[in-house]
């Protein structure tokens, strides 16, 4: 009995007894606790290579996605992996896979998968001896289709060193727009502008009040021709004369003009300076082209024309980038002007001038036989006035509300307005306007100087950049 009674004391002791219990806590909790910690080391490696397998494929994706792209796809891709591969024996273990999801001449997509293995020292006292780390890459670039109106000031301001560097910005805007494979997707409407818009003879045929052997009711001479603001209202067509029609307030939309419904601007000059307010045949619009030969040539016999009538060429530049004309501007490309909302075109308007709009003034009594000189004896008449920059868009026969309008309908409609001022008078009206028309407070060119070929690069800059996404 005596063993067994000692024993139950011992262990009573043995219970309370606490002497060593950190130690084996400490003892038991050691290896988690080295896990945690060092652990978290195997952890930040993993993620630092998981960031740096990320750039390689980045880089590789965006390299081989560009549509500027001739090589083979997976030939590109390995040489930027190559190139970014960073040294150290866990690279060794990089596995990678290219996938070309698409590839035409204006779109293409990329995936890349990664994956490296890294081993795991402190996380393998719990068994993870090797951890795989994977990323993912897709790149795409699409290159859209593109509409673009070059609305040009021609004015007799223009003259001299104006208008040539002129030719000269503008033909190497055309040159860098239709550059290469951008000429299958890329059309221009030039639009010189004097005191109005010469359309081109087609248009005129189309747009303009038959003549008078035609139809038994058009006088070509005085009989029908009104004055002031109504002149654009009545019906009249003369013997002679460039191809430009009247505008009524209705015409400063989006829609299409109905067909024989426009009389014809009297061939006349306002100020005296022997440039007709209609621009001559050599100076006619050009709609919905690719050929930069023809454009280059029709900027290059560009003639100046009397006053500025930039609500006109606003106009015909909205018009002619509107679905409304499709079909009617003939050019290039018979299913061109698309559709405002459609996702594979991009839209842009070019307006420059290098002074203020100007009223729209039409001889008191033009005649069929004569081009009457505002400083040669002829009266002249005001069919639109100049208006002021503070004009509301939808106020009538005003030439500045007329700009402001077309500029809102382009802009309310998706089209990217870029302006140029000229050597014009800074914080004046003609600034203004081109700054309230421009889509972006960085879309307005004020070109002080003699380099307007800076404005129009910096325009081309801009626009591709727009139209590749991805």
């Amino acid at each position: 009995m005596a063993p067994f009674a000692n024993f139950v004391p011992r262990l009573a002791r043995f219970r309370r007894d606490d002497s060593g219990n950190v130690a084996i806590l400490t003892a038991l909790c050691a290896l988690p606790l080295i896990v945690a910690a060092c652990g978290s080391v195997d952890v930040l490696r993993m993620t630092s290579t998981q960031e740096r397998l990320q750039i390689m494929l980045d880089s590789a994706t965006l390299a081989a996605a560009a549509l500027s792209q001739s090589g083979d796809l997976e030939d590109v891709v390995d040489t930027y992996m190559d190139a970014n591969l960073p040294d150290g024996a866990v690279w060794d273990t990089l596995s990678y896979t290219t996938n070309v999801l698409d590839d035409t001449e204006s779109s293409r997509e990329l995936e890349i998968t990664a994956s490296v293995t890294l081993k795991t020292p402190f996380l393998s006292l719990i068994g993870i001896n090797t951890q795989t780390v994977r990323a993912k890459s897709v790149a795409v670039q699409s290159q859209t289709d593109i509409e673009i109106s070059m609305v040009l000031d021609i004015s007799s301001s223009m003259s001299g060193t104006k208008i040539a560097d002129l030719r000269s910005a503008s033909k190497s805007f055309v040159d860098h727009m239709l550059d290469g494979d951008l000429v299958n997707h890329t059309s221009i409407n030039l639009i010189p502008f004097g005191g109005t818009v010469n359309i081109g003879a087609d248009l005129f045929a189309e747009l303009a009040v038959p003549a008078a052997s035609d139809s038994s009711n058009i006088d070509p001479t005085d009989a029908n021709y009104a004055q002031g603001t109504g002149i654009p209202y009545t019906v009249y067509r003369f013997t002679h004369g460039n191809t430009c029609v009247e505008y009524t307030d209705n015409d400063f939309d989006l829609l299409d003009i109905p067909s024989g419904s426009r009389p014809q601007v009297p061939n006349f000059t306002k100020y005296g300076q022997k440039n007709d307010w209609c621009p001559r045949s050599d100076t006619e619009a050009i709609f919905n082209s690719n050929k930069a030969s023809d454009l280059r040539d029709r900027i290059d016999a560009m003639t100046l024309s009397d006053g500025t009538g930039m609500d006109i060429g606003a106009m015909w530049g909205a018009k002619a980038l509107s679905p409304s004309l499709k079909g009617d501007l003939g050019g290039d490309f018979t299913d061109r002007p698309a559709d405002f909302d459609d996702d594979d075109t991009m839209k842009i308007a070019i307006i420059m001038t290098d002074g203020e709009i100007t009223p729209q003034y039409r001889p008191a009594s033009p005649t069929s036989s004569e081009q009457p000189h505002g400083k040669d004896g002829a009266v002249m008449q005001t069919a639109v006035v100049e208006g002021r920059v503070t004009d509301d868009p939808a106020t009538p026969h005003n030439a500045t509300a007329y700009f402001k309008r077309m500029c809102d309908l382009m802009k309310d409609n998706g089209v990217v307005v870029y302006t140029i001022g000229y050597r014009i008078i800074s914080g004046r009206n003609a600034e203004t306007l081109l700054q309230y028309c421009a889509s972006t407070p960085s879309n307005y060119y004020l070109v002080d100087g003699f380099d307007l070929d800076s404005a129009f690069n910096g325009i081309a800059a801009s626009i591709n950049s727009l139209r590749i996404s991805g």
